[in-house]
């Protein structure tokens, strides 16, 4: 392990470890240890976190925690993938999990110059409830007992992740005293400090705290003492004056020195603070500038589908990518997890040159470009199906766009985009291609509608959805056929000679090679091409 600090548990850049995790950068560093963002290399270079807690060798922080941990699945923990003990890494423990992209709450309050907005707050406590009462919830619970900003991140998409289990815990029924006395002087339980033992509602102490200190803009509560009555305060001291009243109250029975008086159960705050969801009109402004700041640094997604099974969306997502590209725009094109695999036969001999396997999935590049000596495409192909295992296979696929994402990123549904994940990824597109093809048996009025619903949802965004005829050829009832679609085909693809189409693919070349199925394809195509560049900044 080159680059190792056996004193302090530092990794130089390009140290790998373990054999799998090579360190990219530090993102972080606390009393706990230090983390990095690192590539997994036995997943496509997918960028994890990784947790490295300091100590002497053979003590352990996570051990006892860390096969738990990384069985827990929620939308608001990151998901904890691998683990090494200190007698596998002389001394230093390390815990492997999602990386999660965004702020902390201590780094947003440090850039605020006030409190957060009532609905803001709401927002974050609703999802801490959440994790935490999940937390809570497993066959022996899991006290989080370190509820401070820096343990709270929020994502690009304002989503909350509750991070760092360093001095989480089991309970332990009948037990008296924790083993140790920790927690951060402000939000810490006067059971922690203490060192009687801490159970549920502990954490329902840390999250009142951390509440109080996003309302007033960074104040800290000062430990009271048991005498302390229910109710002594009608308002908590310093709440801004445009909060509901009512919430001082919530926030002094969470903040009791004596756990019996304060709720006993996270899913009794989570009703409490719901009670002020309809609380006032103001909007969620802060989650509205992550969500802007995530769309700057989006790539532009255009996702394309079929109305209907073989209406032609594979073959249409391809030739979108080359000409994107071919017009010198950074792409890279996927084809969604959901499919059966077709991608790896279909691209030409020219792409498969140089391939990446990633997991359940190959990453191609075409060649560079003669002028610029960069790549201009990137292609990431299914090499197997998901297996059924649909929320690891949407993860892998998320990450893997995250890792190879460029300027504009083509993904092809075929007929497999009515799941939820599909569904997901088609609101975030800013430009969605519906193909049909005159084979109208096919057809559902059931899957029309939902294309229909999910325009009038990309309008509201600033998004576009397209329907295109394709294999479009001379029949009689051609002009019926066109008027099915809700809106006038923006394009008509017209049917490929077939023999020619066989040939160019069974010889391991594109149909872009070919002179007549490119003149062909290129007037229609363009027109895609046109609407998708006319929206990229």
């Amino acid at each position: 392990m080159r680059g190792v600090s056996p004193s302090q548990g530092i990794w130089e850049k390009g140290t790998v470890i373990g054999g799998r995790y090579r360190v990219v950068r530090a993102v972080g560093q606390g009393g706990m240890g230090i983390v990095y963002a690192v590539e997994d290399l036995k997943l496509g270079s997918t960028l994890r976190a990784m947790k490295v807690t300091r100590g002497q060798l053979g003590e352990s922080v996570y051990s006892e925690e860390a096969v738990t941990l990384m069985g827990l699945n929620h939308p608001n923990l990151p998901l904890i993938t691998d683990y090494y003990s200190p007698q596998q890494m002389d001394g230093h423990e390390i815990l492997i999990m999602d990386l999660v992209e965004g702020e902390s709450l201590a780094d947003m309050m440090k850039s605020a110059c006030s409190g957060f907005a009532f609905p803001e707050l709401l927002h974050i406590g609703l999802q801490l409830c959440s994790a935490l009462h999940y937390l809570h919830q497993q066959p022996s619970a899991i006290i989080h007992r370190d509820l401070k900003p820096s343990n709270v991140m929020i994502d690009r998409e304002g989503r909350v992740k509750l991070i760092d289990f360093g001095i989480s815990r089991r309970y332990k029924e009948g037990q008296a005293f924790d083993t140790v006395q920790l927690g951060t002087v402000g939000f810490a339980a006067p059971e922690q400090q203490r060192g009687t033992q801490s159970d549920v509602r502990t954490d329902i102490y840390g999250l009142g705290a951390l509440l109080y200190h996003m309302a007033t803009g960074g104040s800290v509560m000062a430990v009271r003492g048991a005498e302390a009555s229910v109710g002594r305060h009608s308002r908590m001291v310093g709440l801004p004056d445009d909060y509901p009243p009512a919430f001082g109250s919530v926030l002094e029975r969470m903040l009791q020195p004596v756990p019996q008086h304060r709720y006993q159960t996270m899913q009794a705050v989570d009703q409490a603070l719901r009670a002020f969801t309809s609380y006032g009109s103001a909007s969620l402004d802060r989650t509205k500038d992550w969500r802007s700041r995530a769309n700057a640094r989006k790539p532009h997604l255009v996702s394309v589908l079929s109305i209907a099974p073989g209406a032609g969306a594979t073959l249409l997502s391809i030739s979108l990518a080359f000409m994107l590209s071919r017009r010198g725009a950074e792409v890279t094109a996927a084809e969604y997890f959901g499919v059966a695999p077709e991608w790896t036969e279909l691209l030409p001999a020219k792409v498969r040159h140089e391939a990446e396997e990633l997991d359940r999935a190959v990453a191609y590049r075409e060649k560079p470009s003669k002028r610029s000596g960069r790549s201009r495409a990137k292609w990431l192909a299914r090499q197997t199906n998901y297996g059924g295992d649909a929320e690891q296979a949407a993860r892998e696929f998320e990450q893997q766009l995250r890792q190879h994402s460029q300027a504009v990123t083509v993904i092809d549904f075929s007929s497999s985009w009515q799941d939820r994940h599909a569904m997901y990824w088609l609101r975030q597109s800013k430009h969605v291609i519906a193909v049909g093809d005159p084979f109208i048996a096919k057809w559902q009025v059931g899957a029309l509608q939902r294309l229909i619903k999910l325009g009038e949802e990309l309008k509201a965004s600033d998004g576009r959805l397209h329907w295109i005829a394709n294999k479009d050829v001379r029949f009689k009832g051609r002009q019926e056929w066109l008027s099915l679609f809700p809106e006038p085909p923006l394009a008509s693809v017209p049917l490929l000679p077939q023999d020619a189409l066989l040939g160019m693919l069974w010889s391991g070349k594109w149909i872009h090679d070919h002179t007549v199925l490119d003149y062909r394809l290129n007037k229609p195509l363009s027109k895609i091409c046109e609407a998708v560049s006319s929206s990229v900044e």
